[in-house]
């Protein structure tokens, strides 16, 4: 598939990611640490690199730009539809 604006994909965390989770966790009490996270892609740079806007189990902002294609820390990939 292409990637383009607007589609959802979803989004492995990386430690860095984790730790503004912890911090959002204990000062604004809420936020789920998670090891993928929907995200929707707001800008596209190629096949593989795009921008997201990560959406977190709370109140965190997490905005992720030049994210590659891949199932590794900081990559995005399509999510997995279950057909019954």
């Amino acid at each position: 598939m292409k990637p383009t604006i607007g589609r959802v994909v979803i989004y492995t965390t990386t430690d860095a990611d984790k730790a503004k989770m912890q911090e959002a966790n204990t000062l604004n009490g809420g936020c789920n640490i998670q090891d993928q996270l929907p995200a929707i892609i707001v800008a596209v740079w190629g096949e593989e690199c795009v921008n997201l806007k990560v959406i977190t189990d709370g109140n965190l902002e997490l905005w992720v730009t030049s994210s590659m294609q891949g199932d590794g820390p900081g990559g995005w990939s399509w999510p997995v539809i279950e057909r019954p």
